[in-house]
C-alpha cells in the first residue's frame, strides 16, 4: 500500500489509496518543551498530558507535539518551536531531528508490506537565498533514512511537482503550479509532464507572522492563530490590528513572490515555447487566505511577464494537492 507524504513546514500530510477512495490525515509540525520544577509536578504533568501525544526526554522534561504543542505555549504566552524551517530541518533547533523522526513515526508508521513505497516531498533549492545557509541535500537525506528506517522505500518528489501531477491532468501536465506553504513558495514550471524549472523563495506564510507579529507586539503564536482563526481579506483593513498587519503583509508577500516569478522566468534559457497559454496554479496553506488568489491574479496581470496566462486558479484541494501528487507519482 504506497503512499504520499507532504512534509511541510505546518504541517505533515498523508495520502493513501483505500476502497473508498484516498484518505488524508495530517499532523501540525510543531512541538512544545514542558519542564516539570519538581517530581510531584512531573507527576502530574504526566497525568494531564496523557491524551495529547508527547515524548518524555532524558532530563525529565515533556515534548509535546502537533497541535497541542502550540495549545500549550498559547497558554503559557509563549510560541512553539517547529522541526522544520522555511521547508528543511531547522539548524535553530537542536531536537529538530528527533521530534520530526517522532512525528513521522506516529504520522505514517510502518508499511504493511516491508518495502512500501512512500513518496516524500522536498522543497526547491531558493534563489533568494545562498546555498550555504540552506541545506535541502541533508533534509532529503534524513527524511530518506529515517522512513527507511520505519520499514518504507522511501523516494523524494519535488513540492511543486507533486501539485503539478495533482492538478494539471486537464491541460496535459503543462502550466506553472506553485505552493504557498508556511515556509517558503515552492514553484515548479511543466511541460508535457516534463518538469523544466524548479525552484522556490523563501518568503511565506511564516515571514507574514512573523513581521505582523514585530508590528503588533505579539507572539508569533497569537498571530498564527488570529489568522487561522478569524475571517480577513488580503489587502484591506481590519478593525483587528493583527489581522490588519497580516492583511498588509500578504500583499507584500505577493508582490515579492510575483517579482522573483517573472525575473526567474524571463533569465532562463530552459523556459519553453508554449504553443499557447498555460494556466498557474495556486496552492498551500497560505494561499486559503480570503482574497489571496484574486489578489495574486491582479498582480500577475500587471507583471511584465514573459508567458502568456489562460488563468489563475486554486488548487482544487489547496491543502492536499501536494500529498495527493505524492501518491499518484507513488504508484508509477
Amino acid at each position: 500500500m504506497p503512499k504520499g507524504l507532504d512534509v511541510g513546514t505546518s504541517f505533515l500530510i498523508t495520502a493513501e489509496e483505500t476502497s473508498t477512495g484516498v484518505v488524508y490525515k495530517e499532523f501540525r509540525d510543531a512541538f512544545y518543551r514542558m519542564k516539570p520544577a519538581t517530581k510531584i509536578a512531573a507527576k502530574m504533568m504526566e497525568r494531564g498530558l496523557q491524551n495529547l501525544t508527547y515524548l518524555k526526554d532524558i532530563d525529565g522534561s515533556y515534548v509535546v507535539v502537533g497541535a497541542d504543542a502550540i495549545a500549550k505555549a498559547i497558554e503559557r504566552h509563549q510560541s512553539a518551536q517547529r522541526p522544520l524551517y522555511r521547508g528543511v530541518i531547522s539548524p535553530r533547533e537542536p531536537d529538530a531531528r528527533r521530534v520530526l523522526k517522532f512525528i513521522l513515526a506516529e504520522l505514517v508508521g510502518t508499511p504493511i508490506t516491508q518495502g512500501d513505497t512512500l513518496v516524500y516531498s522536498i522543497p526547491a533549492e531558493p534563489v533568494d537565498q545562498s546555498d550555504e545557509d540552506f541545506n535541502t541535500g541533508y533534509h532529503e537525506d534524513v527524511l530518506r533514512k529515517d522512513l527507511s528506517e520505519l520499514g518504507w522505500d522511501a523516494r523524494a518528489l519535488n513540492e511543486a511537482e507533486a501539485i503539478c501531477y495533482s492538478e494539471l491532468e486537464n491541460e496535459d501536465y503543462s502550466g506553472i503550479c506553485m505552493s504557498f506553504g508556511a515556509g517558503m513558495v515552492n514553484v515548479c514550471v511543466m511541460s508535457s509532464g516534463e518538469p523544466v524549472i524548479k525552484f522556490s523563495t523563501t518568503k511565506s506564510g511564516d515571514w507574514v507572522d512573523r513581521m505582523a507579529a514585530q508590528s503588533t507586539g505579539q507572539p508569533d503564536s497569537i498571530v498564527q492563530m488570529e489568522k487561522e482563526e478569524s475571517e480577513f481579506v488580503v489587502g484591506e483593513e481590519s478593525s483587528n490590528p493583527i489581522l490588519s498587519a497580516v492583511s498588509s503583509y500578504y500583499v507584500r508577500l505577493i508582490d515579492y513572490t510575483v517579482q522573483h516569478l517573472a525575473l526567474r522566468l524571463s533569465s532562463s534559457g530552459d523556459l519553453p515555447k508554449f504553443k499557447g497559454p498555460i494556466p498557474v496554479v495556486v496552492s498551500g496553506g497560505t494561499s486559503r487566505a480570503g482574497g489571496f488568489v484574486e489578489a495574486f491574479r491582479q498582480r500577475m496581470s500587471s507583471a511584465d511577464f514573459p508567458l502568456e496566462i489562460s488563468e489563475v486558479r486554486h488548487a482544487s484541494d489547496p491543502l492536499r494537492a501536494v500529498a495527493r501528487g505524492c501518491l499518484l507519482a507513488s504508484v508509477l
